[in-house]
């Protein structure tokens, strides 16, 4: 479930929210997850301090996270926290090659690579993160950042000792809270012999995979397909691995197909896995962006969901083999 800060000079007042972050998740959003058999709640959330120094607890930010760990185990969902953004890292850093579009380019924030007071921000606020969740028993990890992407950013990429850093001072408040570590490279796996996890407790390696790309993310009516084989995970060298993100476009050629054989792939390694992304329920933006929704069905036009999707049966179908629940 990926959400950001709420810019209201770029956002409006509607499209992610009235704020502070957005979209907003609905309660029936969090209900149905659930009732389809899900027990995971990957939180992809933004950093609890702010962006610009002073580096400091961002109040609301923190407050949104705390209800929403909360309402997940309500709902009978375990909860991955994840940072996305933080200390000189803006959620535009996801969007770095589209500055001056739909947003200005100085919204990019990736000073974080470059400047050590930042990354001990993080490790901070990380700190502060863990003496506040270190006793929930519906937290099942830390997810140390979402999509670290130093590498795309300088030439030597600190993100393998920051991480390292990190997750040894979450250590010093809690020890027994999994963290789960991505590799560079926005969490891809080609990335993963530069992370060192040894000594630092319960570790998972967390990726994301997409492939094939050109198929996942298939614009409409394109004839990009997929084969058994690129339909498989390829496991990393981790004894301990995830799949923090995996998905496919609504519309793309054989889309329940694709997710019932990615699907068997995780579930014969052993991997966990979180579909990218659950609807948030949120209409106003849900009405425009929908194409990872797995209820519109198969036509690029739709605008609402269908009865008995395909692509959501597949889902339910794995997920309702779950029995753990908070």
């Amino acid at each position: 479930m990926p959400q950001r800060r709420v810019y209201p000079d770029i956002d409006g007042d509607t499209f992610l929210g009235p704020g502070p972050v957005g979209t907003p998740v609905t309660d029936a959003a969090l209900a149905s997850l659930a009732v389809n058999g899900g027990n995971l709640a990957l939180l992809s959330h933004p950093g609890i301090f702010t962006e610009t120094a002073p580096y400091r607890i961002d109040h609301q930010i923190a407050d949104h996270l705390a209800q929403l760990v909360e309402r997940c185990a309500r709902h009978g969902l375990f909860s991955v926290i994840g940072f996305r953004s933080g200390p000189e890292r803006s959620e535009f850093t996801f969007h770095r090659d589209d500055g001056d579009s739909w947003f200005p380019s100085s919204m990019i924030d990736e000073r974080l690579w470059r400047e050590d007071e930042a990354q001990l921000a993080w490790a901070d606020m990380w700190q502060q993160t863990a003496r506040q969740f270190r006793a929930n028993p519906a937290v099942a990890g830390y997810l140390l950042m979402v999509e670290p992407n130093g590498s795309h950013v300088v030439r030597r990429s600190p993100w393998p000792r920051m991480a390292r850093a990190i997750a040894r001072a979450v250590r010093e408040i809690d020890i027994e809270t999994p963290l789960l570590i991505s590799p560079d490279g926005y969490a891809n796996a080609a990335y993963e012999a530069e992370l060192d996890l040894s000594g630092l407790g319960h570790t998972v390696l967390a990726i994301h995979d997409y492939s094939p790309f050109a198929y996942t993310h298939s614009a409409h009516h394109s004839a990009a397909s997929f084969s058994t084989e690129s339909a498989q995970v390829s496991p990393p060298a981790a004894d301990r691995w995830m799949v923090g993100e995996w998905g496919v476009r609504r519309w793309a050629f054989s889309a329940p197909e694709f997710a019932r054989l990615r699907l068997q792939s995780m579930e014969e390694q052993g991997a966990n896995s979180a579909w990218f992304n659950w609807p948030s329920g949120w209409g106003h933006y849900e009405q425009v962006e929908n194409g990872w929704n797995p209820f519109f069905g198969h036509d690029p036009a739709a605008t609402r969901r269908v009865n008995n999707a395909p692509l959501a049966e597949e889902l339910r179908r794995y997920w309702s083999r779950n029995t753990v629940r908070p």
